[in-house]
Parts: structure tokens; C-alpha cells; sequence
């Protein structure tokens, strides 16, 4: 089949984060289709979880995290790729905003049947290929939102289309100052020409003029510095966009002044000079020199571009000007002269333009996520309002089975024993600052790069908490390895000793009934062995499998934070986990923190009057910082004992 691509605009809770999204809740959407969500593949698609936009293979936004299948609904969190560009800086702001929040999954299927009466599709087995962010239909106050974070006209009408233009058409000024009526031009989905730019930002700088000529006390210095401002910036908007047309190979269409003036005249000739003057303005001078040598300058950044001589830009660039001449004649000025070349040593000349870029960040490579995978396979609850809760689970001795028994003999009676497993909230944080200069300045922005590194790092510490043998405590949850004995590795290597292992452990959880939904751990260089172990006769029996992260069956999760030797298969139905384990983010700028990266004390401690105060620390406030500071609710427990088996030292 085809692929199949259906949108959801389902979203999580308010307090959520709007970085996390639901894909898929099995609802049936417009067409009457729907799609069990239980029935979700989801493996090939965690080996290469692109995020894109609006379906577009050329447009990739970022990753997506966490895919799972979680209370009936798909979800997954999508990290945007670091803003590089200005675009997919605007995409941050607006999915930080809420102004992005629907999504479309694409997906192939050949399991589905009619849903009846009711007609449409129901689903019941879905391979997911794909899942953008996609735009909807404008609403105001997305729209108004949108406007308001300062998003430009075209990142507006990539989102929400014709609409994000309707109640921003340009105006411009008439004669008389007041504003004229709108543009009739209709842009739909596009952005705006650099033609149309261009006659728009030409209008501007003569209503400008006119106002400028116009005004009634010549000796208003600060309306008249004003203007003359505004003037110049628009012009240089101008410049700008006639460069870009002619880059492009176009030419504007001529465009007609007011009927007042008469003159006709396209973006590559001079603004128009007849605007009405009053009585006290000098006559407007010649170009002056100083504009003759800024397109000099332009000229040959140009051609040094372009990798054509100077003159051949110039007379690209200016070459329909009526005071060309003047213009090449200061070229030819100033190319006469005795020169030295720049060089990036030769301070005064072009030392100072020699800065010193920012290479693109370069990610470490981080350990495969072992918490994750596996939690989502288990036993999820949530505390609500609770502090704990206490779940009661099954020992696994004495067991109330029935017996053969003769005829009219008496039948024995026997009785179950249960246990309860209790489960609280617990949590992981960290703080991090830096000064409000580098959060302005920097590139990639600081913050955002900050909170990807918190949680990879967080990740990566969470997951060797979790495969730990340490006990439970206040502060922390038990390692899954807690009171479970490492089962010997079986010695001389090859094909035997990984059959022996894998029957060992398998065994082990086969002995207490603990493999429903059993899931291995391994470290990568277990993984490639096993795909590498040859039997007697020469095959490779596992290398199929373990390469789809499979082994025997049961999924395999590979993380270079298990140590190399070491294997785990864990049940994970009697994993239970505390719900919403998502990092929550705050700034502050007012707090006084300790600077201390493992011991950190409050700032005093002590009775009132003879506190000791925490050193060294610093105010935020005081010193014009930040603080990010990360916290993640989580916790875990597992259900009943025998449900996990390992070893160590393996020897294949």
C-alpha cells in the first residue's frame, strides 16, 4: 500500500510541554478512518526518527524522541535541529509559542478492514515511515501570537498561508499624510516579489520626501533627523532588493508615481525628484561623492564574488544611472592610487575585519537511551494527587495450583501470598547559568544548546542509575540489578559459550514465569559479536536478527553505558514506572545560587544568628546572569523479584 498520511491535532495537557505532541490517539478523523494504537510498528522508524515540515523531504526540522505507544495514544517529543537559520529559529519560537501544534503521520499499512455502517478505514496494524509538523488553517490568535514574537511575513505564510496576509496588507502614505487604501494585491501563498518590495518601499520614500518637504517649522531638528533616517533606511532596503532582482535575472514591472507627478521610472533608475518642495528648500543636490564611493565598494564586493572585474559589476549594478560616469570616474580614482592588499595582519587596513567565526557545534556522541525503551514497554501509573502508592503484586511462592486428587478423596486447600511494592516521587535536577551577553549573542543560541546537553547528560546518568545494584534510598530509586546475583558466563568463547549464556539467563526468568515481555540490554560491542558468532558450520544463525535489534525474538536495546561484558534481560512487565517523566525547564534571573557542582549547601545553614554561609555563590540579579535549571520527576520499581537475570564477563 501506499503511504498514508493523516493528521492529528490532538494535544497534550496545558502544563505540558509544547515540545511534546500525541501522533496518534485512535480517534477517527475526518475521512471516518482510524488506527488501533496498539497496532503501531514503530522499530524502523526509531532507527531514523526525521522530523519534517508540512511532508517536505526537503525541509527537515529536527528528530523525534521518545516515540511510544502510552495510554492509547502515540506520542513523541520533537527536538528541533539547532536554529541556524534564521527560518528555524522563527519555527523554535512558534512551537514554543503553541502556534505549531498539530502533526501528520505518514505510514504504510496492510492490515485494515471497513469500519461498517459508519464507513471509513480501520487500521489495526500501522508501519510508521514518517511524522511532520504541519501548518493549519489561521486562527487570530495564533495569528496575532505569531505577529507578536516578530515572525516574518514569509515564516507567517509558510504557517498559516493566504490568511497570515489578510489583515496585514501594506499601506502607504497619500499626499496629504493620512493613509491611502490598501493593496489589492492578493500574495496567497507566496511571499512578497522583491518587485513588489521594491514599488512599495519606493511609494514609501516618496510619501517620506513629501513629508519631509512639507514640514512647517524647518527648525523641528529632531523631525527633520527623523525623516532623513527613515529616508535613507528604506533607500538601502531598495538597494538591497535591486541587487537580489538582478541576481535573480529580473526586472520589475515599471511603475506609475501619483497622477500629480507624471514621471515613470523601474527599480533600476533614480528615485523621482519632481515631489512638490516648499518654499524654503535648497534644490536638491548632485549625488555626492561619498555615494559615488559606496558603490565602489559595492562594485567590488560584487565582482570579488562574482569573480568578474570590478568594472564589469559597476556597470551591471549602475550602469542605467545618469551619473554612471561620475561613479566610474571615482572608481577609476581610487583604483589609480598607491595601494597595499588587505591582509588579515595589516592592522588599520583589513586586520580588523579578519573575525573569528563560530564553527558549527559538534555534538558528542552520546549512549543509546536504555531507560527509555525499556520503561515504555512496562507498567506506567500515575501519582494524580497522591504522595506514593502502593501496588499490590503476587509473591511468587506459595502458589495455589490445583492437584489431580482420587475419587472421594479429600481435595487440598491451599492459600496465595501477596506483597506490596510501593512507589513515590522522586526526582533528578540540575542548574546551569551564563551571562544575559551570551544569551543574546550567542550562535547557536545558548539556551537551547544548554537544554539539549542537560538532557543527553541527564539521559546518560539516568540510564546507569537504572541498570545499577545499588539500593533503593530517600533520594534515588533501586537498580534493576539490586539483590539479583550475576549468573556465571560460560567459559571458552564462540558459538557454545553465547548459546550457553542466552539459554542462562532466558532460563532464569523462564523459572518464575517472568517472560512475557522480556527485553535485552546489552552494550554494543555484545550486539556486533553476536552478529559476528559463526556455528560449526560456518553460519552466522544471530546476524539477521540482532542487526534488526532483535535476539531469540525478544527486543534488544543496545547502550554503550552497560559495560562491555555485561548482559541483562529484564521483564518489563514487572517494571513499573511513575508517569510523566518529562524535564521541566525554568529561568530566572533573580535567583542567588551555590556554586558547587556535588556538595551544594543551602546558602546558610545553622541556627538564626550563627548561620555558616554556603561559598562562593553569586546573584543573578547582581550580576546580570541567567540560571536554567532542569527538573525531572521520575521513579521506578520492579514488580516482583526474579524478573531480572545478568551476567558479566562474557566470553564471546
Amino acid at each position: 500500500m501506499d503511504l498514508i498520511r493523516k493528521r492529528e491535532v490532538a494535544a497534550p495537557p496545558p502544563a505540558a510541554d509544547p515540545r511534546e505532541f500525541v501522533m496518534s490517539d485512535g480517534s477517527v478523523d475526518r475521512m471516518g478512518d482510524m488506527i488501533e494504537p496498539e497496532g503501531w510498528r514503530l522499530d524502523r522508524f526509531r532507527r531514523n526518527p526525521v522530523a519534517l515540515f508540512n511532508h517536505n523531504p526537503d525541509f527537515p526540522i529536527g528528530t523525534w524522541r521518545d516515540v511510544a505507544v502510552k495510554k492509547g495514544r502515540l506520542t513523541g517529543r520533537l527536538d528541533l535541529m539547532e536554529p541556524v537559520s534564521y527560518r528555524l529559529k522563527e519555527l523554535h519560537a512558534a512551537v514554543e509559542a503553541g502556534v505549531l501544534r498539530a502533526v501528520s503521520v505518514g505510514f504504510h499499512s496492510d492490515s485494515f478492514e471497513p469500519r461498517g455502517k459508519s464507513g471509513g478505514i480501520r487500521f489495526t496494524e500501522a508501519e510508521l515511515v514518517e511524522c511532520s509538523l504541519v501548518s493549519v488553517p489561521a486562527n487570530p490568535n495564533a495569528l496575532a501570537v505569531a505577529k507578536a514574537l516578530g515572525l516574518s511575513r514569509e515564516t507567517q505564510g509558510l504557517i498559516f498561508g493566504a490568511h497570515a496576509f489578510d489583515e496585514d496588507r501594506p499601506r502607504i502614505r497619500a499626499s496629504t499624510g493620512e493613509l491611502a487604501a490598501g493593496d489589492d494585491r492578493k500574495p496567497g501563498n507566496r511571499a512578497m516579489q522583491y518587485s513588489e518590495r521594491i514599488e512599495a518601499a519606493q511609494k514609501e520614500v516618496v510619501g517620506l520626501q513629501e513629508q519631509l518637504a512639507g514640514l512647517p517649522d524647518a527648525e523641528d531638528v529632531a523631525r527633520v533627523t527623523d525623516l532623513t533616517a527613515k529616508i535613507g533606511e528604506v533607500k538601502a532596503k531598495i538597494f538591497a532588493w535591486v541587487s537580489a532582482e538582478q541576481a535573480l535575472g529580473n526586472e520589475a514591472a515599471p511603475i506609475t508615481v501619483p497622477k500629480e507627478r507624471t514621471t515613470i521610472y523601474t527599480p533600476s533608475e533614480p528615485l523621482p525628484v519632481s515631489a512638490p518642495k516648499a518654499w524654503a528648500q535648497p534644490k536638491r543636490k548632485e549625488t555626492p561623492a561619498e555615494e559615488h564611493l559606496l558603490r565602489h565598494f559595492a562594485a567590488t564586493a560584487v565582482g570579488y564574488i562574482r569573480r568578474q572585474p570590478v568594472e564589469a559589476a559597476l556597470a551591471e549594478l549602475y550602469g542605467s544611472y545618469g551619473d554612471y560616469e561620475a561613479t566610474r570616474g571615482v572608481v577609476e580614482w581610487r583604483t589609480r592610487a598607491a595601494t597595499a592588499p588587505a591582509t588579515t595582519t595589516t592592522a588599520g587596513w583589513a586586520a580588523e575585519l579578519a573575525v573569528t567565526g563560530q564553527g558549527a557545534f559538534v555534538d558528542l556522541i552520546m549512549a543509546g537511551s536504555i531507560y527509555q525503551p525499556v520503561s515504555s514497554r512496562g507498567f506506567s501509573v500515575t501519582l494524580g494527587r497522591y504522595g506514593q502508592i502502593s501496588m499490590p503484586t503476587r509473591a511468587t511462592t506459595p502458589t495455589i495450583a490445583g492437584s489431580f486428587v482420587a475419587e472421594g478423596a479429600p481435595i487440598p486447600v491451599r492459600q496465595a501470598a501477596f506483597t506490596t511494592v510501593t512507589i513515590g516521587l522522586k526526582k533528578m535536577a540540575v542548574i546551569t547559568s551564563y551571562t544575559r551577553e551570551l544569551a543574546e549573542h550567542s550562535t547557536p543560541e545558548i539556551e537551547a544548546l544548554l537544554r539539549r546537553l542537560i538532557v543527553d547528560d541527564t539521559g546518560v546518568a539516568v540510564d546507569s542509575v537504572f541498570i545499577d545494584a545499588n539500593a533503593v534510598s530517600a533520594i534515588r530509586p533501586a537498580g534493576i540489578r539490586n539483590g539479583v546475583a550475576a549468573i556465571t558466563a560460560t567459559t571458552g568463547g564462540g558459538f557454545t559459550a553465547l548459546v550457553g549464556d542466552i539459554k542462562a539467563l532466558v532460563g532464569a526468568l523462564a523459572a518464575v514465569n517472568a517472560l512475557r515481555n522480556p527485553v535485552w540490554i546489552m552494550n554494543p560491542v555484545q550486539a556486533i559479536a553476536i552478529s559476528l558468532t559463526q556455528n560449526n558450520g560456518g553460519d552466522f544463525p544471530f546476524q539477521a536478527e540482532i542487526n534488526g535489534n532483535r535476539m531469540m525474538g525478544y527486543p534488544v536495546v543496545v547502550s554503550s553505558t552497560v559495560p562491555a561484558g555485561m548482559v541483562i534481560l529484564i521483564n518489563a512487565d514487572d517494571l513499573m514506572v511513575v508517569a510523566g517523566d518529562t524535564p521541566r525547564f525554568d529561568v530566572s534571573d533573580q535567583a542567588t545560587l551555590h556554586f558547587e557542582d556535588t556538595s551544594p549547601l543551602q546558602l546558610t545553614t545553622g541556627a538564626q544568628g550563627s548561620a555558616v554561609a554556603a561559598t562562593p555563590t553569586r546573584s543573578m540579579f547582581q550580576t546580570d546572569s541567567l540560571a536554567l535549571r532542569m527538573v525531572l520527576p521520575m521513579n521506578w520499581a520492579m514488580l516482583r523479584t526474579g524478573s531480572v537475570a545478568w551476567t558479566q564477563g562474557v566470553t564471546w
